[in-house]
């Protein structure tokens, strides 16, 4: 069985990429971009900071020595336990508001049938997001403390209800499977000028497969693996992979940047003639310019 240190340095170094894809997003935005910062980026923002919530929760049960025994159980660790729900259950749901934000950039007011779409997947995302939310809090009743009661007897934990898992993992499942599934029937119709930039759009929109086998693997390890620290792993796997997506949305300008970059050093290397610098046409939708 992996060692609960090396599960700290796993997702630690998990959350150090999730940081640096969101300075580059930041990066590109107000200097390759010269825009500001958009309602997406604010979204991401809140999940990376769930991100960091739920590493400092885990950092601490690992001090506890608690990450590899779901079974011990004092009250500062209930608390803590109680705490990573809000950061896990709840905090995953920021980047998928920031890729429905995304596409409200994205999608033309002369598509309204996906405008409609899109409006109900905000809709639908939203209430599974304040389902989970109180889920979390009240399962145990009107009290919430009942969660760390300070007693060794079997009671009420939303962090340990296997039900609650199985409702808030459905929830965040059939969200995120919607959300990669949503722009598919608007890749035909962006106007790219080139079909290397059309399969770089399909491969952006395609990361979001990744955070969905991860999701799978969460609940199969859940659910039919008795490994308690593997749980851990997945988890922040899941939360982070979902910010690094996000992230990578808009760093298509910095890759092209790196490029033309990497072309001209090439060219002076072998000294050839000056480059040509490639047409820089976007996505030609309405207020999407300042994401690709």
């Amino acid at each position: 069985m992996i060692s609960s240190k090396a599960v700290m340095a796993f997702e630690w170094t998990l959350l150090t990429i999730a940081y640096i894809l969101v300075a580059a997003r930041v990066y590109v935005r107000l200097w390759l971009r010269n825009a500001r910062l958009y309602s997406a980026d604010y979204w991401l923002f809140a999940g990376l900071a769930a991100c960091q919530g739920l590493l400092i929760c885990d950092t601490l049960t690992y001090e506890m020595n608690a990450m590899d025994n779901f079974m011990m159980s004092s009250v500062a660790l209930k608390k803590i336990r109680f705490a990573t729900n809000y950061f896990f259950d709840f905090g995953i749901y920021f980047p998928k508001f920031s890729i429905i934000a995304f596409y409200f950039n994205l999608v033309p007011i002369t598509h309204p049938g996906m405008r409609t779409l899109l409006y109900a997947l905000a809709a639908l995302t939203a209430s599974f997001s304040l389902v989970t939310f109180f889920a979390d809090t009240f399962w145990c009743g009107p009290d919430p403390s009942v969660n760390w009661l300070d007693t060794e007897e079997d009671h009420c934990q939303a962090f340990m209800s296997m039900t609650l898992m199985r409702i808030n993992w459905s929830m965040n499942f059939t969200s995120e499977v919607l959300n990669v599934l949503y722009p598919i029937p608007l890749l035909k119709d962006l106007k790219v000028n080139s079909t290397r930039k059309k399969i770089g759009l399909a491969v952006v929109f395609s990361l979001g497969l990744v955070t969905i086998i991860v999701s799978i693997g969460r609940f199969i390890t859940t659910t039919f693996v008795s490994n308690d620290i593997a749980i851990y792993i997945w988890a922040t796997a899941e939360i982070c992979i979902s910010v690094m997506v996000v992230a990578s949305t808009a760093l298509r300008p910095l890759l092209r940047k790196m490029s033309n970059i990497s072309m001209v050093s090439s060219n002076d290397h072998h000294h050839a003639g000056p480059v040509k610098q490639p047409e820089v046409n976007g996505v030609g939708t309405i207020g999407s310019g300042a994401y690709w």
